[in-house]
């Protein structure tokens, strides 16, 4: 040990781990204080991040994040057309009804999009309402077109399924939701009629019945039964993209814009509320991990406050046979650090210990065929639990410092009388 301390230290490092040594109760005390801190940090980061990761996973796996169609025109008044400022006239605003408004040049916009950084993938996909239908029991559907492989990576299906299949989906196929499967009372291998908005019927065999969970779900069938479902030739309506960096949604719609000549909306901004509810979440876990780091900082400035007054003889004496104010500063600043690194490190492991437990007991899950949920979602962020050990370490080192200054200047005439 003394040849890893530098020769003008080995006095106050010697000095500072008797202190410890011989601190016992008080010494554990502290030590508990500095882990208990990083113990909170990291079980409330993990549980608040977690529930934040499951709630973002929910909302946006199954959607894409950048969806690109047809901008709809404003209707624009004939008085800001031209100067009627001293005719009378009257206007009225009326929006046409919604239409399909088609996407000619597809492969060409998605050979833009795909250039724009961020973007994973990008699939051109036909979108509108419908009803299924299996006898005289008409239900309405969303009714999606799309090649299964890309449409698994925009919307997963597959991961979904508790029946049957969606890769390789023929042209004469449609894979549905649970809940509606269940209102048709049909199963895989029955066939069902697909009827479009625009009056176009189709007779399809299920492929695969799928459920998330979250109420009831659409039909998909190939790009080209879309197309002609809602006959739309070799056009699309909607493109879909996913990026890799979730809330880089906003920009890669923002870069798409200016360069094709479509609106393309961001799901953060379809979804503003439960973006600010996200915000919130982490800044609470923010703001209670500062005052956790706060509350334990005072709790070891009090007790190292304590263990200076306890030790006025001893500095007095060590001042008096020659130790120097900056030694005596260094041997409690030493103590402090080693105290730093003794909770950090031990609530580290203890902390990530708690949060591994919490996250084996499991729950049922509503959706059928699907393996049981976690109860307690939580995110073992290795960031977080470092950063727990450095502001810790930061915190008890500085609460260190004000009682170390009161020892060093400590007068020995004084102390020892």
């Amino acid at each position: 040990m003394n040849s890893l301390v530098p020769l003008k230290w080995r006095f106050e490092v010697k000095l500072a781990l008797r202190h410890l040594t011989t601190g016992g109760g008080q010494t554990l005390l502290t030590v508990g204080a500095v882990a208990a801190g990083v113990i909170v940090i990291i079980f409330l980061t993990a549980l608040i991040f977690g529930i934040r990761a499951r709630l973002t996973t929910m909302l946006t796996e199954s959607i894409p994040h950048v969806t690109l169609r047809v901008r709809d025109l404003e209707p624009v008044p004939l008085s800001e057309i031209q100067n009627l400022e001293n005719a009378m006239s009257s206007t009225r605003i009326e929006k046409q009804a919604p239409q399909l408004k088609f996407i000619d040049n597809w492969q060409h916009v998605i050979d833009v999009v795909r250039t724009v950084p961020n973007v994973r993938v990008a699939s051109p996909a036909v979108q509108g309402q419908g009803f299924a239908s299996r006898g005289g029991n008409p239900i309405g559907v969303s009714i999606t077109g799309a090649d299964p492989a890309q449409q698994d990576e925009i919307s997963p299906v597959t991961k979904d399924l508790i029946a049957g299949r969606f890769v390789g989906l023929a042209s004469d196929e449609v894979v549905i939701d649970y809940e509606l499967a269940k209102d048709l009372s049909v199963a895989v291998g029955d066939r069902i009629r697909m009827t479009s908005s625009m009056g176009n019927t189709e007779s399809l065999s299920i492929a695969g019945i799928y459920s998330r969970g979250q109420g009831r779900g659409g039909a998909y069938v190939t790009l080209r039964t879309g197309q002609s479902l809602f006959a739309m030739g070799n056009s699309v309506n909607v493109v879909y993209v996913k990026v890799y960096e979730l809330f880089g949604s906003d920009q890669v719609a923002d870069r798409i814009e200016s360069l094709v000549p479509y609106e393309a909306r961001s799901w953060s901004r379809e979804f503003p509320s439960f973006v600010s509810s996200l915000n919130v979440q982490a800044a609470s876990a923010y703001l209670i991990s500062g005052f956790s780091l706060i509350a334990s900082s005072f709790a070891i400035a009090s007790v190292l406050i304590v263990s200076v007054l306890q030790k006025s003889k001893q500095i007095g004496i060590l001042k008096s046979i020659g130790a120097t104010r900056s030694q005596i500063l260094r041997v409690f600043t030493l103590e402090g650090l080693a105290i730093a690194f003794a909770g950090s490190i031990s609530g580290a492991i203890v902390g990530s210990l708690l949060v591994y437990l919490i996250s084996l007991p499991l729950q049922t899950t509503s959706r059928p065929g699907h393996v049981p949920d976690q109860l307690f979602p939580v995110a073992i962020l290795p960031v977080y639990i470092f950063g727990a050990m450095g502001a810790a370490i930061l915190s008890t080192v500085i609460a260190a410092w004000f009682p170390a200054r009161r020892a060093a200047k400590m007068n020995p005439v004084d102390v020892m009388r």
